[in-house]
Order: structure tokens, then sequence, then C-alpha cells
């Protein structure tokens, strides 16, 4: 009888920590989900031209900060918040440029005005490399070859929320009393990535979960919710009360 009872307190315990084990190598690449659709609301107005600028411009590739040729734009959008679009001079052309930075202004529109509001500007270069978050400027930057393919994966929108949530929240929420509360309770990772970088991505693969599943119920299927849920409760309860406190876009 107590090696019965036992033995099914190990399958409870391995059932119990396979639910807990993260679900998908990282949120955006590593699965086929779509957590924001291209027709899902934005309010996304319009693209202003405002000159060619020297700008600071980050790249991985090369140490050199500065461009002197980059085309600058302002998106605007209809809650009254504005995001710099800046394209390298390496694109050569105006039309070039508008090319690489519509599509960003698009997928920043679907942003909730609590995140676009505090994005300062985007960095956009030519080329294919992943992109980065840059916390203490309020920025991001992108490349023109990746664009192109997360638009044809579906993953575009999400790589502009991952990395806004680093631009925008984990200054302010990142070491906050109520999110290290909420981590510490949860105890489990959505993501292998957040895993291993906790203190980095935690935040940025868990919002991108909590985004559809809290403004977007049923999207998720069923068993990644489930999974979701299990993992992290505390979390959730953490986004609910930034995206859902106010209206999504003020």
């Amino acid at each position: 009888m107590r090696s019965v009872l036992l033995g099914a307190l190990l399958m409870a315990a391995q059932a119990f920590s396979a639910q807990a084990n993260p679900i998908f190598p990282n949120s955006v690449v590593s699965n086929d989900l779509e957590f924001i659709r291209t027709n899902d609301q934005s309010v996304f107005s319009c693209l202003a031209f405002q000159g060619i600028e020297r700008a600071e411009m980050p790249d991985k590739r090369r140490d050199v900060l500065f461009d002197t040729g980059t085309f600058i734009y302002a998106a605007n959008y209809k809650d009254g918040t504005s995001v710099g679009l800046w394209a390298h001079s390496d694109f050569a052309s105006q039309s070039a440029a508008l090319r690489a930075v519509e599509p960003v202004a698009q997928a920043i529109g679907k942003l909730p005005t609590v995140m676009r509001s505090r994005l300062d500007h985007v960095v956009i270069h030519k080329g294919d490399e992943t992109a980065f978050g840059e916390v203490d400027g309020h920025f991001f930057v992108l490349y023109s070859d990746n664009i192109r393919t997360r638009i044809c994966n579906h993953d575009l929108e999400e790589t502009v929320f991952h990395e806004s949530v680093h631009a925008t929240l984990d200054a302010r929420y990142l070491r906050s009393r109520a999110w290290r509360r909420a981590v510490s309770s949860d105890s489990a990772f959505v993501t292998e990535y957040a895993a291993r970088q906790p203190n980095k991505e935690d935040m940025a693969e868990s919002a991108l979960f909590a985004w559809a599943m809290l403004v977007h119920p049923g999207r998720l299927q069923q068993n990644v919710e489930a999974r979701v849920r299990k993992i992290m409760p505390n979390r959730l309860a953490f986004f609910e009360g930034l995206f859902l406190s106010k209206p999504l876009f003020q």
C-alpha cells in the first residue's frame, strides 16, 4: 500500500513539474502562435518626414555610433502619441527608407498607449540582424531584412511588442516590488529564454502571453492558456493591472 501511495505521489509530482516547465524556447519565433494579428485594432494615423539629420544609430555590427544622413520620420497616432522612426543613410533614398519604416509604424500602432507613450524612437538599419532594445534610451533597433522575414512569418508585431517592453516597461517595473513579488510567487518561467535570462528577458517574454490572453481571450490554444495560467498566474495579475486598469488606447 505504501509503495502504491509513493508511486502515485511521484507521478503527481512529475505531472506538476511537466506543467511548470517552459512551454516554448522563446515567445516570438519558436512557435506558430499569433499573439497579435495584422487586423488587430491600431491607432496609427500618419507618417511625417522630418528631414535628414545626424543621429545616434547603435548597430551591433559596428562601433560607429553616429550617422550623419539619417532619414527622420515621425509616426503619429490617434491617441496623441508620436514615435520617431530613424532610418540609416545606408537606405540611400527617402523612398527606400519609407519602405522600411512604414510596417514598423503600423506595428507600433497596435501597442497600448501605456507603452507607446514611453517609446521615444526606433532605429532601423539596412541588413539582417536580430532586434535589440535599449532600456535607458527608451528605443529599440531593427534591421530591414529581418523586418521582412518577420512579416513573412507573421512575427513583426510580436517583435515590436517584445522590444517595446524592454524600451518602455523594463526601467520602470523590472525592479519594482510588485514585479519581483509576482515572479517569486510564480517560481516558474513561460519560455526557456526567460528562464535563462530572468533579470533581462522574463518580463518581455511573459508580457506577450499576458497581452494575448488578457486582451484577446481564447486566441491562444486552450492547452497553451492552461499552461500559462499554471506557470505565471501572478505575472498575469501584474499585467492585468498594467494593461487593463485604463483604456488600451487613451
